[in-house]
């Protein structure tokens, strides 16, 4: 890398705005046209189709370039549009496209386009690995995780020549990137789908066994501000400095671009002796939105990265959702004629559970790669050796399923984990990031896709197949016209039924903010108590952490999709997938045995409320199909 390499990237959403970060230094400006973009929620912001051709025009006039976001999740429905807007956007020279649904590179490649394609920092890029699966898929960029630390960007840039792009100002969410399912699962709206609905800078109360904290903006995460840092971020190998804010306005941006440009430059033109400026940043904490945070630079955020107090967080006009429980009312009576039967595919955490199911017709076991508090659930490696060792000696299909966060940090205890799988007889490895997907690749394994991959088109769907994937987990937004055509592409495809949601997944450890608690170790926490966020409207969302602290937000009640097995047996869908891990050996008995009469029945050409009622009485404190059916006229 040279000093000439750097780049300064800043947003639009208007034409004043891209004046304005054009005439304070940005070397490019990205910006998203009125379809097929993350921001989505403003009818006012994005540009039209011929704005897009005026900007690149205007932009390339100066020397600089015009990246277009083409990054969302995509349904089934959008394909034949989306083509012909791809096609547009190369016609009009754009210089690059910046894309988080796989669909979009497939259509690339089939296009025969040439534009280059950016990875979205909705891809949750946190690994070497996986910035060598897109690699190989023609990606010349990567907009590398918000998740990263300094270090974990060193190694990745040491292991590849691919550019990395790496945001340095502006909003952040608590959540990891591509994996906040909350605006989605609560409401509808998805944050996939530019549509979130900030359920993050919602109020909430913070419980942990007996303690609780007021009400507080506990996910509401302070702004990013690396300026202090951009030496360090230049020398672990960042080419392309972004700053975030489609939907901020030119004067704020313009100020904020000049800010950086004239830091970029004093750097280029004497590295050595390079220092921040004060003054500068005294003006950027002048200006600032909300307070400023690092990140995780240097390490996972805490509670003094979160902005709990709300004096500086702006106003949204959303506000909590009730989730909805289920009722004999959501029976409906039908006449079946007898289908192929699904199977049914159960994720387990314990050896209890394991071996009470050993002899249901269960199709396969799922063994996850991680170890969650509270309850001891999951496995350690001399546990999963346990398990496989039992599954084999019973004759039981299994897969293992790593984790749905993997970072550059956690690559080589993933690594090491596949390397020690050779020995045993798994079905597959089932896997959820890309990165995981290439290294169990390279060493051989048949792979199945877990939910984590979000797939919720047939084009994705079938570009993993053809690097290897033999089966998948539809994406949980995914509606039942997308799952219909997922299954009517020949793809095998396993639907999430039953179990808890998880709204997010957080470096953040809220049960360590919540403990207060410096003199024990911070696992006595999580292993001993309960804990919670609680909404103003009095419901409850139990947090769990793993191994490495992260914390996972589950909504307040469980899913079940009991109701709709009449359809989904009809759709033939393949699996049935029943998440058990957290379950107590008797309730997961007892779910699969309804889910198993229930399919019995449909075998029979019959639907008897019974089970379903017997489902209601397994939890007085609510199930939910949650936005499943809103999702789904049939």
């Amino acid at each position: 890398m040279t000093n000439t390499d750097l780049e300064l990237l800043a947003p639009a959403g208007k034409w004043d705005v891209l004046e304005s970060v054009a005439q304070a230094g940005a070397d490019a400006v990205y910006a998203g046209g009125k379809r097929f973009n993350m921001r989505m929620l403003r009818p006012d912001f994005n540009f039209s189709d011929w704005e897009l051709k005026k900007a690149v025009d205007y932009l390339h006039e100066q020397g600089k370039h015009f990246y277009v976001t083409v990054n969302n999740l995509y349904y089934e429905d959008e394909m034949a549009e989306l083509k012909d807007y791809l096609y547009y956007l190369q016609e009009i020279k754009v210089d690059g496209l910046i894309i988080q649904d796989l669909a979009t590179a497939a259509l690339h490649q089939e296009l025969g386009l040439t534009v280059p394609m950016h990875a979205s920092v909705q891809m949750n890029i946190g690994s070497s690995s996986a910035v060598d699966f897109l690699e190989s898929l023609g990606f010349s960029r990567v907009i590398l995780s918000k998740n990263l630390t300094l270090k974990e960007i060193e190694v990745i840039h040491q292991k590849t020549s691919l550019g990395l792009e790496f945001f340095i100002h502006g909003d952040m969410c608590v959540s990891h990137t591509g994996h906040c399912l909350f605006s989605s699962l609560i409401a509808g709206e998805s944050g996939n789908r530019g549509r979130c609905r900030k359920p993050c800078r919602w109020k909430y109360q913070l419980e942990l066994g007996s303690k609780s904290l007021p009400f507080g903006y506990y996910l509401a995460h302070k702004d990013l501000c690396l300026y202090p840092y951009l030496r360090e971020l230049i020398q672990a190998g960042v080419t392309s400095f972004k700053i975030e804010g489609r939907m901020r306005d030119a004067d704020y941006l313009g100020f904020l671009v000049r800010t950086y440009r004239q830091a970029l430059d004093r750097f280029m033109e004497n590295p050595d002796d390079y220092q921040t400026d004060p003054e500068a940043m005294h003006k950027l904490q002048e200006n600032r939105i909300r307070d400023f945070t690092c990140g995780e630079l240097f390490g996972p955020i805490e509670l003094d990265s979160i902005g709990v107090d709300g004096t500086r967080e702006p106003k949204f006009p959303t506000a909590p959702v009730k989730v909805v429980a289920l009722g004999l009312q959501d029976f409906t009576p039908q006449t079946i004629a007898t289908q192929t039967i699904p199977e049914i595919v159960v994720k387990v955490g314990d050896m209890e559970g394991l071996q009470k199911l050993a002899r249901q017709p269960v199709s396969y076991f799922i063994l996850g790669l991680e170890k969650m508090q509270p309850g001891n659930r999951g496995w350690t490696w001399p546990e999963l050796v346990n398990a496989m060792e039992y599954c084999q000696e019973q004759g039981l299909s299994f897969v293992v399923e790593t984790p749905r966060i993997v970072m550059e940090k956690d690559m080589p205890i993933i690594q090491s984990y596949l390397d020690r799988l050779e020995g045993y007889s798994c079905q597959a490895v089932m896997v959820n990031d890309l990165g995981t997907l290439q290294e169990a690749r390279e060493r051989g394994y048949i792979l199945f896709g877990g939910p984590g991959l979000n797939i919720s088109n047939t084009r994705a769907g079938q570009l993993l197949r053809d690097q290897g994937l033999v089966r998948f987990t539809a994406s949980q937004e995914a509606s039942f016209g997308d799952l219909l055509a997922l299954l009517d592409s020949d793809l095998v495809v396993d639907l999430i039924v039953h179990g808890p949601q998880c709204a997010l997944i957080t470096d953040l450890c809220l049960l360590k903010a919540a403990a207060g608690d410096t003199e024990r170790p911070c696992s006595v926490h999580c292993g001993e108590d309960g804990a919670f966020l609680c909404d103003e409207l009095g419901q409850y969302y139990e947090i769990r952490s793993d191994e490495y602290c992260r914390n996972y937000v589950f909504l307040p009640q469980p899913l079940s999709l009991y109701n709709f097995l009449p359809i989904l047996t009809k759709a033939q869908v393949n699996g049935l997938r029943i998440e058990g891990q957290y379950m107590t050996p008797q309730e997961l008995e007892a779910v699969v045995n309804i889910y198993q009469e229930g399919l019995n029945q449909l075998s029979r050409g019959e639907w008897d409320i019974e089970p379903y009622q017997r489902l209601l009485s397994q939890y007085p404190k609510g199930i939910t199909s949650g936005w499943f059916a809103g999702r789904n006229s049939l």
